[in-house]
């Protein structure tokens, strides 16, 4: 038979082949990749290594000082979320108080929000220079609504614009005469509630008004009167004569009227 050798033949060629590596198993169904286009950003590892939160950034965006440094608490415009956060991280809880919340500063020369009972809501006191307090407001430490922070820095290019001492004479003056010249309406004042309102423009007006009235011309002047003098008419004062003269002057008289 033919067919023996055949079978020989592909047994044999089978048992000179190599065999084949294994191939690897494929991936289960669970296995699923979620890779997108390019690589996926690295996570940071400063922030988990510090462990900072949201509760750690301060207000102006900027990651809280580490413990111990409170600095940061001092100086600046502080949202009260933001600031009560950043004592207690600092590790001073005590500088927040809860009257903080409706607003305060520790510029001098304000009435403060829970004094008068008015939220986020400053008013300067009397014999205040409008333009110091207002520095000082801005340099804080300062505890205030996103509205009243950028009211203030839109006044403060109103001082800026105007200058400390015309801002002063308008809307808050150290000079006790000017001071008391200003209306009461329109002393210097940071509120939330002037956020809507076109203040800066007002004070632009008053300002312009000022101007105008200083540059018109004095009132003129009443002429002097001048005072009608009537001269009095000299008294001629006869000065002593002789008597000798004045009896013959009398004698002669007395002759002409005898009759002969």
């Amino acid at each position: 038979m033919t067919v023996m050798p055949a079978r020989e033949n592909e047994t044999a060629q089978a048992d000179t082949e190599p065999a084949q590596e294994a191939l690897p198993a494929p991936a289960t169904e669970t296995e699923t990749d979620f890779k997108t286009e390019g690589d996926l950003p690295a996570v940071a590892t400063a922030a988990g290594a510090t462990g900072a939160t949201a509760s750690e950034i301060a207000f102006d965006g900027k990651e809280a000082k580490a413990s111990g440094d409170t600095s940061h608490l001092d100086k600046g415009i502080h949202h009260y979320e933001s600031y009560r956060a950043a004592c207690e991280q600092a590790g001073k809880p005590e500088k927040w108080k809860a009257h903080y919340q409706n607003g305060h500063t520790e510029a001098a020369g304000w009435n403060q929000p829970y004094e008068h009972r008015a939220v986020n809501d400053w008013t300067l006191k009397k014999g205040t220079s409008a333009s110091d307090a207002l520095k000082r407001w801005m340099a804080g430490p300062t505890i205030a609504d996103y509205r009243a922070a950028l009211l203030a820095d839109e006044i403060d290019e109103v001082r800026d614009e105007m200058g400390d001492r015309k801002f002063d004479r308008l809307f808050g003056s150290a000079n006790e005469a000017e001071d008391r010249a200003i209306p009461v309406s329109q002393r210097l004042r940071i509120s939330s509630d002037a956020y809507t309102t076109p203040l800066t423009d007002q004070m632009k007006a008053i300002a312009a008004e000022a101007d105008t009235k200083s540059r018109q011309p004095n009132e003129p002047v009443a002429a002097p009167q001048v005072e009608t003098r009537v001269e009095a008419k000299q008294e001629v004062v006869a000065k002593d004569q002789d008597p000798l003269v004045v009896a013959q002057e009398l004698g002669v008289e007395q002759r002409d009227r005898e009759i002969v």
